[in-house]
């Protein structure tokens, strides 16, 4: 069974649990053995419990310690193996893959005093959108298509966390992994929290989307047993939610200061120009402040809608000079408009854009190169380091594949985060609120691959 299949397999498993218990949508894997988490409700005895999740009363109680039910009390329901059966779960050591030890360290600011590290995982999988899962899972050979497309980053980002988490149970650790599908819906993380399925938790890694994200960072942003982790948004809004909330991706604002910084130590003679929209006037301040308080000049060319990007209009602004060309512009069709009539302009010049343009598909990396296109890219991901080439054999020989990029970012987070191990540099976004990452490097393409400058 491929590795989706088994990623996939976990949760649908937790979904159709959720489905069948309509009490739940908590899931963990702790130890090897999978569990779903119910919350009694007045009425319900063990009977009553074990009917509904075909579960013998015995187990019900070998796997918790309190005899005597009570209200809001929380079991932890074992999922037997007639229903993994039945759900064509066939590979045990894909489940024993997660099975963590005994702990010797911690991670940032130690988390207290633990016997054990929670962390849960809250994804976009679109669980109830896999309609072809089922199909996908067995052992017939089901189109990798079916799988419904956005459900990828999810599952690459897990993979990733996967890899890191056993990296760590090797050191000692012990970790009990929580998995949650927000769908990219807010009533799904409003459940969550709701039920106080992260009352317990000491890191908690996304939702993804600022607007699922605020809800957790609301509750628990000032909760100084808890780490809030933002993995892919660079919506800094939700630091404002409290001190205990780390976000990866820089602002715009602080992208720029980066570029600004290694332009004023590197390019001393060119000439700078400012390529911007109206509507994004501010960032093209934010470089035109930086430079005149350098005592550099600088010229500043706002469009007004993308009909007026002409090479008339750009080659007005460029000579024989050598240039570097900001482009403060996180718009993709802006970008996608200006840079390829660039490239058609015989002028010498360096352009800076922004992290985001990586993920512009549309950009032509020949022209890139030609056109000398630097970045920031707080991803960046170098291989040369021997602990990231010790991830790439690990993920290749569990998965039989080279990590993508969702993979290698949940793997730098969670082994910073759980241990210390990593590049990111944290400072205050907020007096009263939480920390931005300000170490990352600035970037271009060479030979169609990245390659670090700084």
């Amino acid at each position: 069974m491929g590795i989706i299949k088994k990623i996939l397999f976990i949760i649908l498993l937790f979904f159709v649990c959720q489905t069948l218990a309509q009490t739940t949508g908590d899931t963990l894997i702790v130890k090897g053995s999978m569990y779903i988490q119910h919350i009694v409700k007045p009425t319900e005895t063990y009977n009553t419990i074990s009917k509904k999740y075909k579960v013998s009363v015995e187990e019900l109680k070998l796997h918790n310690r309190n005899s005597k039910l009570f209200y809001k009390q929380l079991l932890f329901i074992p999922i037997n193996s007639t229903l993994s059966e039945r759900l064509l779960f066939k590979d045990k050591e894909f489940n024993q893959s997660f099975s963590k030890k005994s702990i010797k360290e911690k991670g940032l600011n130690n988390f207290g005093k633990k016997d054990s590290l929670n962390i849960a995982v809250l994804l976009p999988f679109y669980s109830s959108k896999n309609d072809s899962l089922l199909s996908f899972l067995s052992d017939s050979e089901q189109a990798k298509e079916d799988i419904y497309k956005d459900s990828y980053m999810a599952l690459q980002y897990l993979e990733g966390l996967i890899i890191a988490t056993d990296s760590l149970s090797k050191t000692g650790m012990n970790i009990n992994l929580f998995v949650y599908d927000t769908e990219n819906d807010s009533t799904k993380v409003q459940e969550i929290i709701k039920d106080s399925r992260l009352k317990d938790i000491d890191l908690i890694i996304g939702p993804v989307f600022t607007r699922n994200l605020r809800n957790i960072t609301r509750i628990y942003g000032k909760d100084k047993k808890k780490k809030i982790v933002s993995p892919l948004s660079r919506n800094s809004s939700v630091l404002k939610d409290g001190g205990n909330i780390f976000q990866i991706i820089p602002p715009f604002s602080i992208q720029i200061d980066k570029i600004s910084s290694y332009i004023s130590k590197r390019y001393k003679k060119e000439k700078i120009l400012i390529l911007a929209q109206k509507k994004e006037e501010v960032h093209a301040k934010h470089y035109k402040n930086y430079f005149r308080n350098k005592k550099r000049k600088s010229k500043t060319c706002l469009f007004d809608g993308l009909n007026t990007i002409t090479r008339d209009t750009l080659c007005k602004f460029l000579s024989d000079h050598k240039y570097v060309v900001l482009i403060p512009s996180g718009d993709r069709s802006f970008v996608s408009k200006v840079i390829p009539i660039l490239g058609i302009i015989d002028t010498n010049m360096t352009i800076f854009g922004l992290h985001s343009w990586q993920s512009y598909e549309n950009l032509d990396i020949s022209t890139l190169m030609k056109l000398n296109v630097h970045f920031p890219d707080p991803y960046f991901f170098d291989y040369q380091k021997k602990e990231n080439q010790r991830f790439n054999a690990l993920f290749s020989q569990e998965f039989n594949t080279l990590p993508n990029k969702y993979a290698q970012i949940a793997f730098k987070q969670c082994m910073y985060f759980c241990s210390n191990k990593g590049n990111y540099r944290f400072k205050k976004y907020y007096s009263k609120g939480g920390f931005v990452n300000h170490h990352f490097p600035i970037v271009k393409y060479t030979d169609y691959e990245i390659e670090q400058l700084d």
